[in-house]
This record gives C-alpha cells, sequence and structure tokens, in this order.
C-alpha cells in the first residue's frame, strides 16, 4: 500500500504529493522520544522538515557502543551497534538547523534496519487574536497534520473526536465520516469510503480537493468491489 497526500496547488503554487509509508513517524513530547532500532543493522533517523547538524551520545565504555554516522547532506542520522545491546539502551541527543534539541532513548532489538521520522512538537499559538499551528512553515504544519490524522494520533494543540455517522452513498460509493481532527486554523475529516459497485473504483486526493480544502490524502487508490479506504482532509477552520 502506498498513501499518498497531495496538497491543493492554490495553497503552494503547485500540487506536490509526499509518500508517507516510507518512514515511521513518531511525534516528540517534552523534548525526547523513544524509539524501537534493529540491533543487527543501521536504522535511519530524521526530523521531519528539518536537517540534524549535531549529535552527541552517552555511551558505557564498558559495554557496547553506540555508532553514528551523520550524513551533512541530508541531515539524516544512521545509527548501529558494535556488541551484544541485549537489555540495553542507549540516548542519543540530535539538534537540528532549527535549534531544536532531541533525546532519542534508542532501544535495539530484533528485526531489520528502520526508518524514523520524528515529528517536532506542536504548539498552537495565538497570533493577532486568531491561532495557528505552528511546526516549522506552513507546508510542514499541514504535513504534520496530515501525518498525524493518517496515523491515528493526536498530539499537544491536536484533538480527535470520532463520529457515528450513516453516510450517504452514490451509484458507485457509500462514503461516510468516521471523526474529526482539530488544532488551532485547521480541521481534519477522516472519511471511510467503500465500493459498492461490480468492478474497481478509482480513489484520487484529486477528488476531494474542492473550496477550503488544503490538502487531501487516501490510503489506497483503487478499491475492488467491496474494498474500503480511508480519506483524509485538512481545510481551513471557519
Amino acid at each position: 500500500m502506498t498513501a499518498k497526500l497531495l496538497f491543493a496547488a492554490p495553497v503552494f503554487g503547485v500540487a506536490c504529493f509526499a509518500s508517507l509509508a516510507c518512514a515511521e513517524v513518531i511525534s516528540v513530547k517534552d523534548g525526547r522520544v523513544s524509539v524501537d532500532v534493529s540491533a543487527m543493522q543501521m536504522s535511519r533517523l530524521l526530523v521531519q522538515g528539518e536537517k540534524i547538524t549535531a549529535v552527541r551520545s552517552l555511551d558505557d565504555p564498558s559495554g557496547p557502543q553506540l555508532l553514528v554516522q551523520n550524513d551533512p547532506a541530508t541531515g539524516d542520522v544512521f545509527v548501529g551497534f558494535d556488541g551484544d545491546t541485549a537489555g540495553r539502551t542507549f540516548s542519543l541527543f540530535v539538534t537540528t538547523d532549527q535549534g531544536e534539541t532531541v533525546q532519542v532513548l534508542l532501544h535495539p532489538g530484533d528485526g531489520a534496519a528502520r526508518t524514523i521520522e520524528l515529528v517536532p512538537e506542536i504548539k498552537a499559538t495565538a497570533q493577532t487574536g486568531a491561532a495557528s499551528l505552528k511546526v516549522n512553515g506552513y507546508a510542514e504544519t499541514v504535513t504534520a497534520f496530515m501525518k498525524l490524522m493518517f496515523n491515528s494520533q493526536v498530539t499537544d494543540g491536536v484533538t480527535y473526536t470520532p463520529v457515528d455517522d450513516e453516510g450517504e452513498t452514490t451509484a458507485h460509493l457509500k462514503i461516510r465520516t468516521v471523526g474529526y481532527y482539530r488544532a488551532a486554523g485547521i480541521r481534519g475529516i477522516v472519511l471511510y469510503v467503500t465500493n459498492r459497485d461490480t468492478v474497481p473504483q478509482d480513489l484520487k486526493a484529486e477528488q476531494f480537493l474542492v473550496k477550503h480544502v488544503i490538502a487531501a490524502g487516501v490510503s489506497h487508490e483503487m478499491l475492488k468491489p467491496g474494498d474500503s479506504a480511508r480519506v483524509y482532509i485538512a481545510e481551513e477552520a471557519q
């Protein structure tokens, strides 16, 4: 499955797509985050919308060492280990080009290498009587908000309200609302769409880019008969 996110062209000048399936997305809370990584292979860490420019680690000289590589071009960090990590936790401090410092608690375990995207804390800030969600610019804000919906998560400044909606039917689809996300300046809508036809149906994010919608994403772009998908819509709060 490839989940895709589409921004409305009038907002950013061009339509842009962002893959949401390439990395595990984890939100930072109070400047720290815990992540599970591979004990045998190098895992990749990145910070959404920012480059990691400095890395510090705390190692036990008598135990296995944490191996760290910081790619200066991308700002991504690759981590691995040089010994038996069973039962151990490693602490890594990363600082970004935006001045954000995050403590990353690494928990090595079985499994393949992973890519982990850290989302900076989202805070609601009042501006000239109207609140707006701040991350690292408007595009990054909307992307972070959409990723929360894709991953069924909430964070500071964001709420989720489930909805028991009977929905409506078209000639080919049944569409019902299952929940609302809300943050300062943005409202998110989660739809559950089912193909009620006898032939496959396309489900494109472009179909949902109507007035007031600033971004839309779909979990599946093709629905076989009887299949369902989720649609995620972000719009300016009215």
